[in-house]
Order: C-alpha cells, then sequence, then structure tokens
C-alpha cells in the first residue's frame, strides 16, 4: 500500500528538483562558465555551491507561497520579496552574484509548481497556466522588491549601447537612485520594468513572454538530449552546446558587444554539429578548446544568461520528467 505523501514533503520536493537543477548544471563542464573543472579569477564553483545550499528554504517558501495562492487568504504580492529573499540569501556566504539570472527563473516556476500542487500529475501547460497567473498578477510593490533585489546583486555586464537602450530604459535603470520612487508613481509592475530590457535580455524576455522559450524550445530539447544521452551530464552538455549555437547570449552581447555574442554562437553552431555525430568520451576534444577559448578573455565571453536558462529547463524537466539520475 502506497503511503500517501504530504503537502509538506511535495513543497520539499520542489525546492530539492530546484537545488538539483542549479548543481547538475554548475557541476557540467560548459564552456565559458565555471564549472568542476574551471573557475573564474573572481568566482569559483565553491561560490555556487555555497549559494545553491542558501537556497533550499527561499525556494520552499517560494513554492509554499504558490500553494496558498489557492486559497482567498494567501497574501498576493509576494513575488518581488520572494526574489529578493533569494538573492540575499545566495549572497550570504560570500557576497557574490553568483545565480541571480537563474534565481531570477526558478522562483516563479517553483511558485507555480506549488500553486499546481493539487493537480494529480503535473503538465507543462499546468504549470506555464500557473506562472503565467503569478506573473501577471505582480504589482507595483512586487516591482518595488524586484528593483531592491537588484541593487544588491549589482549585476555586471555594460549598459547595452543600442538602439534599445532608450532614455525610457535609462530612466528605469535599477542603478538610479530615483528608479523605486518612479516605479511607485507609475504603478509599474515586475513585467512593466522586464519589458524595458527584453530587447537585450533574454531572461527579462522570457517573464515578457511567460517563458516562451524556455518552455516551447529549451524543455522539449533538453527532453531530447536526456533520451538520446545515457549519462545526465552528457545531456546537459548537448543542450547547452544547442542552446549557445541557437541564439547571442545576451550576457556576452552587454559585456563583449554583439560582434561577440554573435562569434561564439557560430563556434557553437560547428561544435554541437560535430559532437551530435561523436560519442560523448571524444567530445573533449571539441569541447576543451572551446571552454579555452571563452575563459582566454575573462569573463567576456562567459555565456551566463545561457546557463541561466539551461537551470530553468532542467528545473522544468526534473518537474515533469521521470529522469534515472544514477547509471
Amino acid at each position: 500500500m502506497n503511503r500517501e505523501v504530504s503537502v509538506e514533503e511535495r513543497l520539499c520536493e520542489i525546492s530539492e528538483k530546484a537545488q538539483l537543477a542549479m548543481l547538475l548544471d554548475i557541476l557540467t563542464p560548459k564552456p565559458g562558465n565555471v564549472h568542476r573543472y574551471r573557475d573564474h579569477p573572481d568566482t569559483r564553483i565553491i561560490h555556487f555551491a555555497a549559494s545553491i545550499t542558501q537556497l533550499i528554504h527561499p525556494l520552499y517558501k517560494a513554492a509554499e507561497w504558490g500553494y496558498h495562492l489557492q486559497s482567498s487568504g494567501a497574501e498576493s504580492n509576494k513575488l518581488g520579496v520572494l526574489i529578493k529573499r533569494a538573492v540575499q540569501a545566495s549572497m550570504k556566504l560570500h557576497e557574490k552574484n553568483t545565480l541571480l539570472g537563474t534565481i531570477l527563473l526558478l522562483i516563479p516556476l517553483a511558485i507555480a509548481a506549488g500553486n499546481a500542487i493539487s493537480t494529480q500529475k503535473l503538465s507543462k501547460n499546468r504549470l506555464r497556466q500557473s506562472l503565467t497567473q503569478i506573473l501577471h498578477n505582480s504589482n507595483v510593490t512586487d516591482a518595488i522588491e524586484f528593483v531592491r533585489a537588484l541593487q544588491i546583486a549589482s549585476p555586471g555586464g555594460a549598459i547595452p549601447k543600442s538602439p534599445e537602450w532608450t532614455p525610457r530604459s535609462q530612466t528605469f535603470d535599477f542603478q538610479s537612485p530615483h528608479t523605486i520612487a518612479l516605479v511607485r508613481r507609475e504603478n509599474y509592475t515586475i513585467l512593466n520594468l522586464q519589458a524595458l530590457a527584453a530587447s537585450y535580455d533574454s531572461i527579462a524576455q522570457e517573464y515578457t513572454t511567460d517563458f516562451a522559450y524556455t518552455f516551447n524550445t529549451l524543455y522539449p530539447q533538453m527532453i531530447i538530449a536526456l533520451n538520446r544521452y545515457a549519462r545526465i551530464e552528457d545531456a546537459v552538455l548537448a543542450s547547452y552546446l544547442w542552446t549557445l549555437s541557437d541564439r547571442p547570449d545576451t550576457f556576452i552581447q552587454r559585456k563583449g558587444g554583439p560582434k561577440a555574442a554573435q562569434q561564439v554562437m557560430e563556434q557553437a553552431q560547428k561544435i554541437y554539429a560535430r559532437i551530435i555525430k561523436t560519442p560523448a568520451r571524444q567530445w573533449h576534444e571539441y569541447v576543451t578548446p572551446f571552454d579555452e577559448y571563452l575563459h582566454s578573455k575573462g569573463s567576456e565571453l562567459n555565456p551566463g544568461t545561457t546557463a541561466d536558462l539551461l537551470s530553468g529547463a532542467l528545473f522544468i524537466a526534473l518537474l515533469l520528467e521521470n529522469i534515472k539520475l544514477i547509471f
């Protein structure tokens, strides 16, 4: 006789799967990122691991709030504060911004998973339906806490020098001391703020499209890779290279410029075309030189946004699929 799983256990499972997604992402030797064989000069894998350990409670609280949204007495505007608390927790042990982009994706997904907890079998459509409702119900309080989260993390990357970086975008720049007052005055939501950055930031674009790229493109690609490769690390690496080959990484674009991002994407296309015809044990012949090249430029060619998006797709896969992890 099967024991009925409690709500608390299911909420814990959501948090654990989010952490596992982050661990699988950071441990996989993805070119250009920090991984178990390569540190950046100022950020090491130990910093990422420490951040991930600190996120179990914020992720649990996100899933718990999503669950309580099913009742009429639940507090209606916590998305922003949950993001801020996760950012604070991730920086508690070392004060480094290691996971901002990942947090911006995983906290809303954890809320959505908690909200859908009563579903007999969680589906992609049900998860995304919950996510859409949560994103579109954000209000000015969420936006203020969101700006505070960005100010705490103080993410790197140059201000984009492009037509998309309009005077309006500059007015709402999180680094400005006037932004929070402006958000209050104009009653902006998180979605309003993300719309200002969507043309040059892939994570902001996900917010404005209800995570369309993650759900409709990356998650199916992740499932293809998981079915194709025996080891989950190989599936993660293949998915990463595919994602990097699909469109320019916007973190590279902001730090190194559009041309650099385009060149990295084109190299990733060539490497991905080779690895899908090669046994995984031989991938290092192509992947290692690519990793060396990306790291030779410091953090300028770090495909950080691609890694964040991959973590989101991994989390969805862990939530929806019966993935065998130990082979």
